[in-house]
């Protein structure tokens, strides 16, 4: 990626000076092909480009390491009948690949990378009744490992059986060489014409298809359209006009610009512009751009700055933002929106959390704000992590600021409770606790089109939640514990009433006495035990281990012992915890809140360690505030888990 149109493009094994291909391309994204007899895994690649009249230029920094082949089943969608190509993911690069039905070869082609887009021979298309098998071979071997499809859909035809129009992505600008077209489908031909004469006519796989084209001219005309040919199927015309390009915006750099494998990756181009990189304001590359983002490989100055521009039809884009480079870490960066401005959330960030689709989905509640109208608690936001833009859902209606939420098998989120009214004039100790509610909601991250993300579940039955803890638990039953409870409640102090979520309803437990849940403290009495947002993990005995210290326990002689760590071992023991650790060194004693203000965390399970479930304490107790406890593995649980001070 990267290469000028035209460059003379060698990719070499290692330092080796005899190259595996060398050949010229005509766009800046092109597959190469290799001479397949030379690579064996683990070799690193490294490519060239040569424009005419200049020198090869350095081979790239990282390069790409040769993987060892495999072969196994791959993944494609059920085809449209009458469909004249087929995508096809997870193959293995460098695979022979064929498509099948009925004995009958449609056509094949050669992976050059994990997916491929299979056109199918002359004459050849998907029938009604009958499964479609892709069959793939791995280095000339004979055997194939082969996979099927279900039965060919009817393609999304109206009752005369024409397709629905395609639709090209305006603006189209002048010297632009890819236009894209969306609305497409999967195996139809997709025909694209330029002031009359055809620029593209070809079978696409995929619903959106970039078209690499000679630049576009100011004033043309283009129309897209496709067909089904064997079943004599057409759709409408969709046309465009080629406008001016008028400015081009600042790159955006992406990174990393740290010690890794992976390669910077700048984005926010536009196809056909010569992308220039610099360090400390000195040209250190330049790329032309095939696609709107693209990787290049080459090294960095450590700890230079830097900056980006593109250049297109004599248009100078502004530079972009500058980064450092650093060799010792991540970094943080403000994200840029469209234009190279802050990309602004209108939700407040109270909630997070990382959904299955690789986006973050991010809602508030009333934000910590006194709600004067409903719209407040209205905000829900999607962060896509891939292209770092923001969207604009529908939110649950309840307030959900200070809620639990915990992933269930399914991918979807369930979040429970939340802030029943803004709290005005209660005394001592309820002033900066917020009734809690019982509303419970259910986000999908794959509604489906025209479908809510959001859905209200049943409510939960024991009681309003402001500040609880929801723990998906290893069988996928959630549990749902403390919060402080709904402004109705009048004898607690804290929800001590444990419930699970199991097959889309609540099911409550019964009350602990685990969770302090008085109101108030008397002469001689430990002080109140806040447990609000407990730290709770799931441990390795299937059991669920609390970080934070449970209520004080009183002996036979009715004085209190300290604080202490405890574990639930699940719901078929009912609600009782058992205490397994006191506080840890450094910490005169866990009295009041301490635990409330003590943030946990799970460490990494490696397999390499056996999976060990350890606990990581931090803050709150001056110089000595990091700690950590031993849970043990699977195989082996720590009967008596203690808390360790790190040592720095």
């Amino acid at each position: 990626m990267g290469q000028f149109s035209g460059s003379r493009v060698r990719i070499y094994i290692g330092n080796d000076p005899d190259p595996i291909a060398d050949t010229t391309v005509d766009w800046a994204d092109t597959f190469v092909a290799v001479d397949q007899s030379r690579l064996v895994p683990d070799q690193l690649l490294r490519a060239t480009q040569q424009r005419p009249g200049e020198p090869e230029s350095q081979r790239s920094e990282r390069g790409e390491i040769v993987e060892k082949a495999f072969n196994g089943k791959v993944a494609f969608s059920t085809p449209f009948r009458c469909a004249q190509a087929l995508h096809v993911q997870g193959c293995c690069p460098g695979a022979q690949l064929e498509v099948v039905q009925g004995g009958v070869r449609l056509g094949h082609a050669q992976s050059a990378t994990d997916e491929v887009t299979i056109t199918f021979d002359a004459g050849e298309a998907v029938m009604p009744g009958t499964k479609v098998e892709v069959r793939q071979r791995i280095c000339g071997g004979s055997a194939a490992v082969s996979t099927l499809s279900g039965n060919p859909a009817n393609p999304p035809w109206d009752s005369d059986h024409q397709l629905p129009a395609p639709s090209l992505v305006e603006p189209l600008e002048e010297c632009v060489g890819l236009v894209t077209v969306t609305g497409i489908v999967p195996g139809a031909v997709l025909r694209l014409r330029r002031d009359g004469w055809t620029a593209f006519d070809s079978p696409v796989a995929h619903p959106t298809m970039s078209i690499r084209v000679p630049p576009l001219t100011l004033g043309e005309h283009l129309e897209a359209e496709q067909v089904f040919q064997l079943c004599k199927s057409q759709s409408p015309v969709d046309t465009a006009e080629v406008v001016k390009l008028r400015s081009l915006l600042p790159p955006r750099i992406d990174g990393p610009m740290c010690k890794t494998e992976q390669k910077l990756t700048l984005s926010r181009l536009k196809p056909s512009a010569t992308v220039i990189l610099m360090a400390d304001g000195t040209e250190i590359g330049r790329w032309q751009a095939g696609a709107a983002s693209m990787p290049v490989d080459i090294a960095f100055p450590a700890g230079a700055t830097l900056t980006a521009r593109q250049e297109l039809c004599g248009i100078v884009s502004p530079v972009s933002r500058g980064h450092q480079v650093t060799f010792n870490g991540g970094r943080w960066f403000r994200v840029e929106d469209g234009k190279g401005k802050d990309l602004l959330a209108k939700s407040f960030a109270i909630h997070v959390a990382l959904a299955s689709t690789g986006k973050i989905v991010i809602f508030s509640g009333d934000k910590h704000n006194k709600p004067t109208d409903p719209q407040d608690i209205n905000q829900c936001e999607l962060f896509d992590c891939e292209s770092l833009t923001l969207q604009k859902i529908d939110a649950p209606t309840s307030d959900v600021f200070c809620s639990g939420h915990a992933f269930l098998s399914d991918g979807r989120l369930l979040v429970a409770g939340g802030t029943e009214r803004w709290p005005e004039d209660i005394p001592y100790p309820h002033e900066s606790h917020f009734g809690g509610l019982r509303d419970a909601w259910t986000f999908n991250p794959r509604p489906g089109a025209g479908k809510p993300h959001w859905k209200q579940a049943e409510p939960m039955r024991g009681g309003g939640r402001w500040y609880p803890t929801l723990l998906t638990l290893h069988d996928g039953i959630v549990l749902a514990l403390s919060g402080h409870p709904n402004e109705s409640d009048l004898v607690r102090h804290q929800n001590n009433t444990m419930e699970v979520w199991v097959g889309g309803e609540w099911t409550v437990l019964g009350d602990t006495d685990a969770i302090d849940i008085r109101r108030e403290t008397t002469t001689g009495a430990p002080p109140l035990a806040g447990y609000l947002y407990p730290r709770v993990f799931s441990g390795p005995r299937r059991d669920v281990f609390s970080a934070t210290p449970i209520a004080y326990e009183a002996t036979a002689k009715s004085d209190q012992l300290p604080h202490a760590s405890a574990t639930w071992l699940g719901p078929d023991s009912g609600v009782t915890w058992t205490r397994n650790s006191r506080p840890p060194a450094g910490i005169p004693r866990w009295d009041g809140y301490d635990g409330f203000h003590l943030p946990a965390t799970l460490l990494p399970l490696l397999e390499e360690e056996g999976f060990q479930f350890q606990v990581l304490l931090a803050g709150g107790a001056g110089l000595t505030s990091g700690w950590v406890i031993d849970l043990g593995t699977p195989a082996a649980p720590v009967a008596h888990p203690q808390w360790a001070q790190l040592v720095s």
